[in-house]
C-alpha cells in the first residue's frame, strides 16, 4: 500500500496496489463540490447535469488511481501526458456543469461585496484564468520539476492537485456565468478556449521535436511496454497536441450550436 501514485523505479507488475490518499482525495473533492453547490442542489440538478458530475467523479478517480497513477507517476511519459488530459479536459469541466444549478445559486444567495467572492471573481476572469491555467501547464512540465517531485507521492500530489486546480479555474469562465463580463458570450469564450491552450502545442511540438529524453526519471524507469522512450515521448506530444485540440474542438462546437441555437428564434 502506498498513499499517492508516485515513481519508484521498481519493475512494473500487474498486480493491483491499493492507493488510499487517491481514495481520500477523490471523496473530499465530491465531497467539496456538494458542500459548495448545497446540500439540497442535486435534486434541482438537471439529469445532463447530474451525469456530468458522475463522469467527472469518475474520470478523475480512474486517472489518478491503478493502474493509469502509477504509470503515469514513473513508467510513461505518455501516460502522464494521458493522465493530464483527463484531469484538466475532462474531469475539470465534468465537475463544473454537474455543479452549475448549484453553483449559480449558491453565488447568488451571497450577495455582492464579499472579499472573497471578489477575489474569487478576480480569479475566474477570463485573462486570469487563462494566464494561471498555462503558467499550471508550463510549470508542471518542466523537467526539474518533473523529476523533481514525482518520485515522492507529496510531489506527485502537488502536480496532480494543480492541475485539477488550474482546470477548474480555466474552465469556470466557460461553464459559469459571468454576470461582470455580460460580453464574454460564446464567440469570446470560443476564443478563449482556442487560445488559452496554446502552451499545450508549444509542449507537444517540444515532446515531438526533441531528439532525445526530456525528463530523467521516465528515460531510467524500467521497462513496461516494448516501446522505445523517445517515441514514448513523442506519443506524449501527439496526446497534448491532438488530445487538448479535440476536446477544445468539441467544447467550442457545443457553444456554437447553443449559440446559434438560441439566435434562430430571434431571427424569426
Amino acid at each position: 500500500m502506498q498513499w499517492w501514485c508516485a515513481a519508484l523505479g521498481e519493475q512494473w507488475t500487474w498486480s493491483w496496489r491499493a492507493y488510499p490518499g487517491v481514495w481520500l482525495f477523490v471523496i473530499a473533492i465530491i465531497a467539496g463540490f456538494r458542500w459548495l453547490a448545497g446540500p439540497s442542489s442535486w435534486a434541482r440538478a438537471s439529469v445532463a447535469e447530474r451525469v456530468a458530475f458522475i463522469a467527472g467523479a469518475v474520470t478523475l478517480w480512474i486517472s489518478l488511481d491503478w493502474p493509469l497513477g502509477p504509470i503515469a507517476a514513473g513508467y510513461l511519459v505518455s501516460a502522464h501526458a494521458l493522465q493530464f488530459l483527463i484531469v484538466t479536459m475532462f474531469a475539470s469541466p465534468f465537475l463544473l456543469i454537474g455543479s452549475r444549478t448549484g453553483f449559480v445559486e449558491h453565488l447568488a444567495a451571497r450577495g455582492p461585496g464579499r472579499a472573497t467572492t471578489t477575489a474569487a471573481r478576480l480569479v475566474v476572469h477570463p485573462l486570469v484564468a487563462a494566464i494561471l491555467f498555462n503558467v499550471v501547464v508550463a510549470a508542471t512540465h518542466v523537467p526539474s520539476v518533473v523529476d523533481g517531485l514525482m518520485p515522492r507521492p507529496s510531489g506527485a500530489f502537488v502536480v496532480d492537485a494543480a492541475w485539477l486546480a488550474g482546470g477548474i479555474i480555466f474552465w469556470w469562465p466557460v461553464i459559469m456565468p459571468a454576470p461582470r463580463y455580460e460580453r464574454f458570450g460564446p464567440p469570446l469564450k470560443i476564443l478563449y478556449l482556442l487560445i488559452g491552450t496554446l502552451f499545450h502545442t508549444v509542449i507537444g511540438m517540444v515532446m515531438l521535436s526533441a531528439e532525445f529524453p526530456m525528463y530523467g526519471i521516465y528515460e531510467l524507469a524500467p521497462p513496461i511496454v516494448a516501446i522505445p522512450v523517445r517515441a514514448d515521448q513523442q506519443l506524449a506530444g501527439g496526446i497534448m497536441e491532438l488530445g487538448v485540440f479535440g476536446a477544445v474542438v468539441l467544447a467550442s462546437a457545443v457553444l456554437f450550436f447553443r449559440w446559434a441555437g438560441h439566435d434562430e428564434p430571434r431571427a424569426a
